[in-house]
């Protein structure tokens, strides 16, 4: 009985509460409505509070949180919650449905209270990530072919575990940035980096700037002040990162990237480096392991770019070619053709050749937006250059024609004359010297390669830079008078009429350099004027009609240095007055086809001179010559015949001596080495053979193996040349006559042409292979070897004397870069 009282009591109990909560219900239901009115009010003040501070971050370009948007989506529901139900308030307002009412008010009411305490944020938001970087670059890039080129081999480098920088060089204005910023664009595709980062180094680099791009990109704040401070924290977080890309855009020095805080190999393999560079030799300084150069649009790119400038009016008939002749005053440049291009889009006839004609003067002053964005951008490459010879040496090429094949040896002469080479003593040095600068000005894509050898070309959009103390006239074109400051005077292809040197004589008593090259010279000595050109210390009369008879111009000239009569046909002969000139150092008559007298003792005063390139039909002046190769440093020299020259003839005092001795009837360019076209041979022409650096052996039937000529291996030699030599068997014949004892080809002397770099065998019928295997292994230098021509060669390497070698078939050549060969019929495979 008690058990089934307590029962009762704990189900009493249990039933209380609730029953009491649901009358409740009925007797609070004005209360709990009041008080779920009250409690909404709260929630809606704290939502406009939040979405106020929501606002606030959105125009900042923060990022919501995510707690943030959900609970905001919450209030909304909620109130939309409420007003349904005030709805039903509205249509149930009988006794009988407030127990409910009430019931609701009530539950809602605790809803409310929980979003309240939901809602308290110490913040709303944080800061956006920077944007993707290719997402903020303009469409522009162009998919030609040339370009297409580089930029997949930029990419595949990429992709290459072991290549950690890569370096992309190429003039200014060329597109190097437009080529970055593809490619960048088309890794984001590939998915090969976490973070592709880019940043604007420039002429004079900021290393906080530099710190700052790339930080914004990572989405990094500095609190540190100091660089070090800054460098260590940004190297701290790009080491976080496994894959991260870092874009150095228009780097002009070598970077200290420990001063930056860049990674770089051991401290994050996953890093890797891209820059670009109008220098090649930045890239190198930097160490990148693979440099791709940009090169100027092709003709058809260049129209295609052009076109789409300009639009219809690349095709107007009215225009003739007139569109063509403005896409190659550009050059292949893209900044220029988009420049040049926009500028004339919808102009007048009149407007495209007064643009053309600018152009081609180098002068575009009246073309919108042309001068300050391409020429400006060139002009920055010639204010950058460290040197002022190097500046120098472009503004001499600056003096040339258009496509000009400009030979580096009119920048020597003229640069010395000019005294740009002032702590130069030799002029060997200074053509060092120069071809150095040209070198480096091609590596900064300033000059171009030449159409010949050894010559270079400038850029077809490069401004004139001439200066108020130099002049270039090419054509009929006359001297101007009114000018005293001159220093160099060039004039070209042209007519130096009568009194011409009257003008130069009285009015350019400044005037360094002198040169007429191709002129047609009415009478280069009819002026009678007592003026002398003190300051004169080149002159050069290089394929003018000069005869040689003009003596009374040349003889005043006290301090000339340098003096080339080269190609002048009609100069029979050499001015007597030449033995005054006690300062000549370089004397040229090379190809004076026509030279035929020399006076006796022209020389034996000449005791400064370094350089003689020399023509000559007779043998009188030999001797003359030798005796001043005690302190001459090249000889060139053309003899007409080996047959009666003696080895007292030719005796080299100087053992540093650049010589070339060329016998025949047919010039040639200038080479350090002997040309020998007799077929005939002479002691004399065996004691020059161990000094030459490069030999050429045309048409000479006379030898059967080059151990016919020398005994001791030709040790000096680099550059070989074998040309239609009709009875050379072997290139080195190990049982030669010369060396009776030896017995085999593998007894060879080890010295035998170890030094050799290059060799050329051209049109030798009778040779069936080119080495020996003992010649082969001694030719450890050999950078380059061209074969053709030899119908009866059937090896590159004999077998003869492999059979017992048990390292024969390991035939390499470790430094040879270029193979060319031709014309091999005989060749067995």
């Amino acid at each position: 009985m008690e058990i089934i009282i307590a029962i009762a009591s704990k189900i009493g109990e249990s039933l209380v509460t609730p029953l009491g909560r649901e009358f409740g219900y009925s007797i609070n239901y004005h209360s709990n409505l009041e008080s779920l009115k009250g409690e909404i009010k709260k929630l809606f003040d704290k939502k406009d509070g939040v979405q106020g501070w929501v606002d606030a971050a959105q125009r900042n370009g923060e990022n919501i949180k995510p707690d943030v948007q959900s609970w905001l989506k919450n209030v909304n529901d909620m109130i939309q919650k409420v007003s349904h139900f005030e709805d039903e308030i509205n249509k149930k307002r009988r006794c009988m449905y407030r127990w409910n009412l009430s019931r609701k008010a009530y539950k809602i009411k605790q809803d409310v209270l929980q979003l309240q305490n939901e809602g308290r944020f110490e913040n709303v938001a944080h800061p956006a990530p920077p944007p993707e970087i290719w997402s903020t670059f303009e469409k522009g890039f162009k998919d030609f072919k040339s370009r297409m080129a580089n930029m997949n081999e930029v990419i595949e480098g990429l992709k290459r575990e072991e290549v950690r920088m890569i370096g992309i060089c190429g003039m200014g204005g060329v597109g190097k940035t437009t080529m970055v910023k593809e490619i960048i664009t088309r890794l984001a595709k590939l998915n090969l980096f976490d973070n592709i980062v880019m940043a604007t180094v420039s002429q004079s680099p900021s290393i906080r700037t530099i710190q700052s791009e790339i930080a914004d990109k990572i989405g990094l704040k500095f609190d540190e002040e100091s660089e070090a401070g800054r460098a260590r924290t940004l190297h701290g977080r790009l080491t976080e990162i496994k894959r991260i890309l870092i874009v150095l855009d228009d780097v002009w020095t070598e970077l200290d990237f420990k001063a930056i805080g860049l990674p770089y190999e051991h401290t994050n393999k996953g890093c890797k480096i891209l820059l670009t560079s109008r220098n090649l030799e930045v890239c190198n300084e930097m160490r990148s392991q693979q440099i791709i150069e940009v090169g100027t649009l092709t003709t058809e790119e260049s129209e295609e770019l052009f076109r789409e400038m300009v639009g219809e009016s690349f095709d107007d008939p009215d225009l003739h070619s007139t569109p063509k002749d403005v896409v190659k005053e550009c050059g292949g440049l893209p900044i220029a053709l988009v420049t040049v291009g926009k500028a004339l889009e919808k102009k007048k006839k009149h407007e495209w050749e007064d643009a053309l004609n600018q152009l081609r003067n180098s002068n575009p002053v009246n073309i919108p937006g042309v001068d300050s964005k391409v020429y400006s951008s060139i002009k920055l490459s010639y204010d950058g250059l460290e040197s002022d010879e190097a500046r120098s040496c472009l503004l001499l090429c600056c003096l040339f024609p258009e496509d000009y094949n400009i030979p580096i040896e009119y920048l020597i002469r003229y640069g010395w004359g000019r005294g740009y080479f002032s702590s130069i003593v030799t002029l060997e040095d200074a053509r060092n010297r120069v071809h150095s600068l040209v070198d480096q000005l091609k590596r900064r894509f300033l000059l171009l390669d030449g159409g010949r050898s050894e010559t270079t070309k400038m850029h077809d959009i490069w401004p004139n830079l001439a200066t108020y103390d130099t002049i270039s006239l090419v054509g009929d074109l006359e001297i101007p008078v009114g000018c005293p400051k001159l220093e160099l005077l060039q004039m070209m292809d042209g007519r130096f009429s009568k009194g011409s040197m009257d003008i130069i004589w009285k009015a350019m008593k400044e005037l360094k350099v002198l040169a007429l090259v191709g002129m047609e010279m009415e009478d280069l000595g009819s002026s009678r004027s007592p003026g002398i050109l003190k300051n004169l210390r080149t002159m050069i009369l290089d394929g003018s009609d000069f005869d040689g008879m003009s003596t009374d111009v040349i003889g005043p000239l006290e301090n000339l240095e340098i003096l080339s009569f080269r190609g002048c046909d009609s100069m029979r002969e050499l001015p007597r007055e030449i033995g005054r000139l006690k300062q000549l150092r370089l004397l040229d008559t090379t190809n004076c086809r026509n030279l035929e007298v020399i006076p006796h003792g022209i020389f034996s005063s000449l005791c400064r001179l370094e350089e003689l390139y020399m023509f000559q039909k007779g043998m009188a002046s030999i001797s003359e010559v030798m005796s001043l190769s005690h302190h001459l440093k090249v000889l060139s020299i053309q003899i007409p015949s080996v047959i009666h020259l003696l080895p007292k003839d030719i005796v080299l005092k100087s053992p540093t001596i650049k010589f070339h001795i060329y016998f025949g009837t047919r010039a040639m360019a200038f080479w350090e080495m002997i040309d020998r076209h007799a077929e005939s041979d002479s002691q004399a022409v065996g004691l020059m053979l161990k000094k030459s650096k490069k030999l050429a052996l045309r048409n000479v039937k006379n030898f059967s193996a080059l151990t016919d000529l020398d005994e001791e291996g030709f040790q000096d030699l680099k550059v070989l040349y074998l040309d239609h030599c009709p009875n050379m068997e072997y290139l080195v014949n190990g049982t030669s006559a010369l060396f009776p004892c030896i017995q085999s080809v593998s007894q060879f002397p080890n010295s035998f042409l170890t030094n050799l770099r290059f060799l050329t065998l051209s049109s030798c019928g009778v040779l069936k292979y080119a080495f020996s295997l003992s010649v082969m292994r001694n030719l450890v230098q050999l950078e380059g070897l061209a074969i053709g021509g030899c119908y009866q060669m059937e090896e590159i390497v004999s077998k003869q004397g492999r059979e017992h070698d048990e390292e024969a078939d390991m035939i390499s050549f470790h430094k040879l870069t270029n193979l060319n060969l031709w014309y091999l019929q005989s060749l067995v495979a």
